[in-house]
């Protein structure tokens, strides 16, 4: 039997830790010909395998640790849209270990410089989310894309003045198999904007994920000129603070203005979901890979 390519041998770990789109595979009745196409698209992306730096758009750079994987923005929104059946800008970056237990990717926001002097009330904003969950849903319904259901804090938000850091997790489940998952989300403030690092993790490993994700996201650097405290006079402000970057940005604004369908994806929509496949399929991917 043919071996797998090294790429695929690397998703099908990612599969086996449970975060394959389960309606990738409900949408294709021949799991033969759905093992193919997944396969071909995981097959033809351009994996960077650390130790290596690499750029993160203009206004970055990446330590791509040893035993970690890198996507270009061009291959992530691949991975993305026809993997995982995420909604993607084009701007996202993908990583995560080649071992597979979680995988995450980096965006960055031209928001203006935010200021970070705002105290945040999680219970008032975990309604506001609540909120604008609902009409994310019907864009996701257009897609045929599972709804996001029951956002709750798995842990509040929390931030960091030392390393400009601001961190929160969110729960949901899939309105197609009644699965919880979670997204942690890290906002990392710029001088000119603002960089989302969100963490894909089936609950039960958030824990032992958590550590090893921050490390790695300490690999992201602004590079010189665009760190936070060198913001100089007379540059792009934005017009919301630290709530309003967990909340969606300028979600409430677009609500009103009724520019939502076009800017849906500020919305809390943009959470990753990603949910368990069926077993069948991954132990088919593990039986390619082994030579008769």
């Amino acid at each position: 039997m043919k071996l797998l390519p090294r790429s695929i041998l690397i998703f099908s770990l990612w599969v086996a830790g449970g975060f394959l789109s389960s309606a990738v595979m409900a949408q294709e009745e021949n799991t033969a010909e759905a093992d193919e196409k997944i396969a071909a698209i995981i097959d033809s992306l351009n994996w960077v395998e650390g130790p290596k730096t690499v750029n993160v758009g203009p206004m970055a750079t990446f330590d791509v640790p040893e035993g970690f994987l890198f996507l270009n923005a061009a291959d992530t929104r691949v991975f993305l849209e026809d993997v995982t059946q995420n909604p993607a800008s084009g701007q996202e970056y993908f990583f995560g270990p080649s071992e597979g237990e979680w995988w995450a990717t980096f965006e960055y926001s031209d928001t203006g410089h935010v200021k970070d002097d705002e105290k945040i009330d999680a219970d008032a904003l975990i309604e506001s989310i609540r909120e604008n969950q609902e009409e994310g849903n019907k864009e996701r319904a257009k897609k045929g894309w599972p709804e996001l259901l029951n956002m709750g804090w798995k842990q509040a938000p929390f931030y960091d003045p030392e390393t400009r850091r601001l961190e929160w997790a969110l729960s949901f489940i899939s309105s197609h198999n009644q699965q919880e998952g979670v997204n942690y989300e890290t906002r990392l403030l710029g001088r000119l904007g603002v960089t989302s690092a969100t963490l894909v993790v089936s609950p039960e490993k958030l824990a032992a994920a958590l550590p090893e994700f921050k490390k790695v996201v300490g690999g992201y650097k602004f590079v010189e000129g665009q760190r936070y405290n060198e913001f100089k006079e007379g540059d792009k402000v934005a017009e919301y603070g630290l709530a309003a970057l967990i909340a969606g940005g300028a979600a409430a604004a677009l609500l009103k203005s009724g520019l939502l369908v076009k800017y849906w994806k500020l919305l809390v929509v943009g959470a990753l979901a990603a949910f368990a496949a069926v077993g069948g399929f991954i132990k088919r991917l593990f039986q390619r890979k082994k030579p008769e």
